[in-house]
C-alpha cells in the first residue's frame, strides 16, 4: 500500500510521509479500531524514539503524529460511514420484506374470508345431500327423502353423480384456494441456510397443521404424525417446495375423494437422507382400480419423485387407498454415509 503513495502524489518515494499516512489511512479504513490505535501507537512511539534518543529527526514531532491521528480518524471515519450505509440499506430491505409480508398476510385473510366460509358450507350442504341420495341420513340421525318422493333409482343414481360433480368442483375450488393462501404465507427463503433441517421441519409441521384443521371442518378423522428419526434432513429450498406441495396434495386428495366422514391416516417420517409420506383412508365406493384418485397431480409428483432419485407408489385395494412417497436428501460431507432408501 505504501507503494501506493509515490503514484497518486508525485514527488513521494515509497517512505516518505504522504505514502505512510496513505498507508496508514487504508489500514484504518480496511480493519479496525484496534488496528488504527496500534497504528498510532506505533507512530508516537516511533517519533518519541527518534527525536528523544537518537536524535535524527528534523521534523516536528507533534506536526506528525497530529497528521497521523487526523488520517487514522479519516480512515476510521469512512469505514463507520460505509458501515452504517449498509446497516440502513439492510434495515430498509427488511422494511420492505416486512411490509411486503404484512400485505401478502392482508390478501390471503382477504381471500380466506370472502371465499373460504361460502365454500367450506356449500361443500357441507352438498355432501348432505350426497349422503341422503346414497341413503344415509341427514344430518339430524333421520333419513332423508326431501324431494326425493315420485323418484326412480336411475333418476336418484343421476341426481346422486350431479350432487358428487358439485361436490368435487367445491372441494377443488376450496383446495386451490387455501394453496393460493399457502403460497402467500409461505416464506422458504428461511431455508437457504436450513444446517439442522428445523426451517424444513417447522414448515411441514404446519401445513399438516393447516391441512388437519381444514379436513377436520369437512367432517374427515384425520389423524396425522410427523417423526424425526436420526434428525431431519437439510433440504434445500427446491426440494423442501416439491416435498410441501406432495403433502397439500396428498391432503387435496383426501378431501377429494376419501369417503364423507371417514377416517384418514397420513405419517410423515424424517430422516437425515430422506423424506418419506404415507397416506391411508377409504376410498368412495364409485371409485375403481381403473379411476383411482389423484391421477393427474400425483402423475406429475411421481415424475418429480423420480427425477429426485425418489418414488411414488399407490394401491386401491377393498376400496382403501394408500399411498407411499420416498425423497431423498443429500447429505452433507460431514456426516457420515447413511443408507439409501428402501426397497420396494
Amino acid at each position: 500500500m505504501s507503494q501506493s503513495g509515490p503514484w497518486l502524489i508525485p514527488g513521494a518515494d515509497v517512505n516518505s510521509l504522504p505514502g505512510i499516512l496513505y498507508t496508514f489511512g487504508m489500514l484504518a479504513y480496511e480493519t479496525n479500531n484496534l488496528v488504527a490505535l496500534l497504528l498510532l501507537a506505533y507512530s508516537i512511539g516511533d517519533q518519541l524514539f527518534r527525536q528523544l534518543v537518537l536524535g535524527t529527526s528534523n521534523s516536528n514531532p507533534v506536526a506528525i503524529i497530529a497528521m497521523v491521528s487526523l488520517v487514522l480518524m479519516l480512515g476510521c471515519g469512512l469505514r463507520w460511514n460505509a458501515t452504517m450505509t449498509a446497516s440502513r440499506a439492510e434495515a430498509e430491505q427488511a422494511k420492505t420484506r416486512l411490509r411486503e409480508m404484512e400485505s401478502r398476510n392482508h390478501i390471503a385473510e382477504a381471500i380466506h374470508d370472502a371465499v373460504t366460509g361460502d365454500l367450506s358450507a356449500a361443500a357441507f350442504v352438498a355432501q348432505r345431500r350426497i349422503d341422503a341420495l346414497s341413503g344415509g341420513d341427514d344430518g339430524d340421525g333421520s333419513a332423508s327423502t326431501d324431494g326425493d318422493d315420485g323418484k326412480n333409482a336411475d333418476e336418484r343414481r343421476d341426481e346422486l353423480d350431479k350432487w358428487t360433480q358439485v361436490n368435487d368442483y367445491i372441494l377443488s375450488a376450496l383446495t386451490n384456494v387455501h394453496r393460493v393462501i399457502d403460497e402467500l404465507d409461505m416464506d422458504v427463503t428461511v431455508l437457504e441456510e436450513d444446517a439442522d433441517g428445523k426451517a424444513f421441519s417447522d414448515l411441514l409441521k404446519a401445513t399438516m397443521a393447516d391441512g388437519d384443521r381444514r379436513l377436520r371442518a369437512l367432517g374427515f378423522d384425520i389423524t396425522s404424525i410427523l417423526h424425526v428419526a436420526g434428525g431431519a434432513p437439510s433440504a434445500s429450498p427446491s426440494l423442501a417446495g416439491i416435498a410441501n406441495d406432495l403433502l397439500r396434495e396428498t391432503y387435496a386428495n383426501i378431501a377429494r375423494h376419501a369417503q364423507s366422514g371417514s377416517k384418514a391416516d397420513l405419517s410423515v417420517i424424517l430422516k437425515p437422507n430422506a423424506v418419506e409420506i404415507t397416506q391411508i383412508n377409504q376410498a368412495r365406493t364409485t371409485e375403481t382400480d381403473r379411476t383411482q384418485p389423484g391421477g393427474h397431480g400425483l402423475a406429475y409428483f411421481s415424475k418429480q419423485l423420480e427425477s429426485h432419485g425418489g418414488k411414488l407408489e399407490t394401491t386401491l385395494r377393498d376400496g382403501e387407498w394408500t399411498l407411499f412417497a420416498y425423497l431423498p436428501i443429500p447429505v452433507p460431507e460431514t456426516l457420515p454415509p447413511l443408507a439409501g432408501h428402501p426397497e420396494s
